[in-house]
């Protein structure tokens, strides 16, 4: 499937969409780079004992309870990539974040030499998400999550290990809403971006897991074969 998509995929969507799991799939199918920028300043703020430059400042910013700048995000992002093979391709979660991490993506893009983004954004109503992340659970080992129509749901195990299922005390209607709300603020200047150079793919994703993924994969070998 690899050669019939965009080698630069940049995935967006709210809390509840759908998001990881069709990051994940779309990883397993294509053998793509999957970066998440929850990851990589993960990462890089555990290699901070070593030395390491950029972690020991996304460290000190956290420990002082601080957000990450669109300048730093954006040299933890080029760092990582150093590390890969570019040749795969790549799928970016949550990133960029900021019309300015967008700009900064350009940068990159010369510098590296990769291929020009597509972003799918998948598009959800404030309403779905509510309803799916009020009654979402999460396995506490490793965090995997699951919805009403998952099988284990119902027995409260996970499918993986067997531990039980937990609710996050966060994932109430009133928490989710403002999530989703501030989502749909800062992803505002990323989606009129990214449409105005022709580089958007909208995804209903109130459809079920599986036809999200269709319509994903559909749109993408679409965008693809438009651009050759």
């Amino acid at each position: 499937m690899a050669e019939h998509v965009p080698q630069l995929i940049i995935l967006m969507g709210p809390p509840g969409s759908g998001k990881g799991t069709q990051a994940e799939t779309l990883r397993q199918e294509t053998g793509m780079n999957y970066l998440a920028t929850g990851d990589v300043v993960r990462e890089l703020m555990a290699r901070a004992a070593t030395g390491d430059p950029i972690g020991a400042e996304m460290k000190e910013r956290y420990d002082r309870g601080e957000p990450q700048p669109d300048d730093l995000i954006l040299k933890a992002v080029k760092q990582k990539l150093t590390e890969l093979s570019l040749k795969r391709g790549l799928i970016f979660d949550a990133f960029p974040l900021s019309l300015p991490q967008a700009e900064g993506l350009e940068k990159l893009r010369e510098d590296l030499g990769l291929p020009e983004p597509v972003a799918v954004s998948i598009e959800i109503s404030e309403e779905e998400v509510i309803k799916r992340i009020t009654l979402r659970k999460f396995c506490p080992k490793d965090n995997s999550a699951y919805y009403p129509q998952s099988p284990t749901y119902e027995s409260n195990t996970c499918a993986q290990c067997g531990a039980q299922l937990v609710k996050r005390d966060d994932d109430t209607a009133e928490v989710v809403s403002k999530r989703y709300r501030e989502y749909v603020g800062r992803i505002k200047s990323l989606v009129e971006y990214y449409s105005e150079h022709g580089q958007l793919i909208v995804i209903n994703g109130a459809q079920s897991v599986e036809a999200v993924g269709d319509e994903i994969r559909s749109k993408l070998s679409q965008y693809a074969q438009s651009r050759r």
